[in-house]
């Protein structure tokens, strides 16, 4: 008999096992056949209703799994232990406070038909067991099947380290609208709820982070080519990127990746960058000032040319080699120019938006949240704001919306003040919050009425959403200003507010609903 090893798995290839393999192969091969068959010859709508029903389905069964992890757990608690000593079960308690204990060697048959490992499978019962009795009320979601597991299981494991008084308000703060936004928001939700009952070990938290932070750099590969890898604090990053897009812009050749990979360079040439940012910003300046500072520094008839110490940029006065004389003349040349320059138009410029409530504003340790970064403790965003010249704009009373103008396009103004009222997408599910179009929910007329862009009236979409409403079927009603009710191209309705994104359907109810709200 061959013992040569089948797929990997060391299994002999007796002829009864080759049957065995071939018969299920056929199984799988006849299970896609029909598979494929299934949405043959349907319209668009049959496919989105059972796209609908195949997703609950999902989520049903995938939430269902949880019940019986916990049915398992319960059939094997700690009290089940009949012997106790070395190498027999141990009492375990892979959840947070306020979980029971259980019997570990009973767990690693129900990990083995989940098909996790050992480590993998105590951290799954652990978020089984923290929903469960620690958050009660994300619980009786899964249950309904209003969040899906996934979701649930990641709350958990967020909160895993609180007390149990501290998760219950957790599971108060987020439960109400948890499977009504999208995972993003749900989880930033929870980590804001977090900050402000946790302060202290966030602080601690975010202390130890900063002791985490470096830069390194890869072996050259291949390809000739070498990585530079950074880690920093959220802002830091922000505002690297932001100068090497800057530097990116003012160059003119290349893919936009190579212009960054140019101006990452670029960052070890000081140089370089002042006369690139200065050309952009100071155009004037340039060309024939930099021409005639090149000729007041050469002489114009000695062959040996003799530059001064003083003439001489101060990084190559002390160096042993013998000076380029052209890049000597060069250098001083835009140290005078320089010299010239307006330094308040070099200095980068950053702008960042923070929203904080009142009652944390007037807290020792509030929470605030800053956009693409998510929540922030309010010293760490001080200690952000303490390193640059900080200009401080006046808040944006959102009860005073600017009067209403007859142009298609929108004021500055009116735009600051849509999306301070708004930050973020209002389409369904929609987790857009950059480069964001603001769309007219009553389209513009060139001959309509006065006043017809008004920040009441303005919504702000990603351009692929904008371009739904506009041009692919998608139509949208603005009901009061907190609400929007949008109806695909083939009847679906959603309702999307500050709870979230509901999906109505395109039942009776649906079309009642569209028809009875006015623009």
């Amino acid at each position: 008999m061959s013992t040569s090893a089948a797929g990997g798995h060391g299994y002999p290839q007796s002829p009864c096992f080759v049957g065995i393999l071939s018969a299920r192969d056929a199984r799988i091969v006849h299970m896609f056949e029909s598979l494929k068959s299934k949405a043959v010859g349907y319209g668009s709508r049959d496919i989105l209703k059972a796209v609908d029903g195949l997703k609950r389905g999902r989520i049903a069964v995938a939430n269902e799994l949880l019940v019986w992890v916990a049915a398992w757990a319960d059939a094997h608690p700690a009290e089940s232990i009949m012997e106790a000593g070395p190498g027999l079960a141990r009492a375990v308690r892979p959840g947070g406070e306020g979980t029971p204990a259980v019997n570990d060697l009973a767990m690693v048959e129900l990990f083995a038909k989940l098909g996790k490992s050992t480590g993998s499978g105590m951290l799954f019962l652990g978020d089984v067991l923290d929903l469960r009795h620690r958050l009660p009320q994300l619980w009786a979601k899964v249950m309904g099947c209003e969040l899906e597991e996934w979701q649930a299981r990641r709350v958990a494991r967020m909160t895993h380290h609180l007390s149990l008084e501290q998760v219950g308000e957790v599971d108060r703060a987020v439960a109400w609208f948890a499977g009504t936004q999208p995972p993003g928001k749900l989880f930033d939700a929870v980590e804001a709820t977090i900050l402000r009952i946790d302060g202290d070990r966030a602080r601690a938290e975010y202390e130890e982070r900063r002791r985490q932070v470096g830069v390194w750099k890869s072996q050259t590969d291949d390809n000739g080519l070498k990585g530079v890898f950074g880690r920093l604090e959220p802002l830091a990053a922000e505002r690297l990127y932001a100068r090497v897009q800057e530097l990116a812009d003012c160059l003119s050749e290349g893919t936009a990746d190579e212009r960054r990979a140019e101006a990452f360079g670029m960052l070890g040439d000081v140089a370089a960058i002042t006369r690139l940012r200065a050309r952009r910003r100071q155009p004037e300046r340039f060309d024939e000032e930099l021409a005639e500072a090149v000729a007041a520094l050469t002489p114009d008839d000695e062959p040996d040319l003799m530059i001064e110490e003083s003439e001489v940029h101060p990084a190559l006065r002390d160096r042993p080699a013998a000076v380029d004389v052209e890049s000597v003349i060069f250098e001083a040349a835009v140290e005078r120019l320089v010299e010239r320059l307006d330094p308040r138009l070099l200095v980068p410029t950053s702008t960042v938006v923070v929203h904080i409530s009142a009652e944390d504003l007037s807290q020792g340790e509030g929470v605030c949240r800053v956009p693409e970064l998510g929540p922030t403790l309010k010293s760490v965003v001080g200690e952000w704001l303490g390193h640059d010249r900080v200009v401080v704009r006046p808040v944006i009373d959102l009860n005073d919306a600017p009067p209403p103008v007859d142009d298609y396009e929108i004021p500055d103004r009116h735009r600051d003040h849509a999306m301070l009222r708004c930050p973020g997408s209002v389409f369904p599910w929609s987790t857009a919050t950059r480069n964001l179009d603001l769309d007219h929910t009553d389209p513009y007329r060139p001959n309509g009425p006065p006043g017809q862009t008004r920040v009441e009236k303005l919504i702000p979409l990603s351009r692929t959403e904008h371009r739904a409403v506009t041009h692919g079927g998608w139509r949208r009603r603005k009901p009061d200003p907190t609400t929007m009710i949008f109806r695909s191209p083939h009847g679906h309705v959603f309702l999307t507010n500050r709870t979230g994104t509901h999906d109505l359907g395109a039942g009776s109810v649906a079309r009642a609903l569209w028809g009875a709200v006015s623009r």
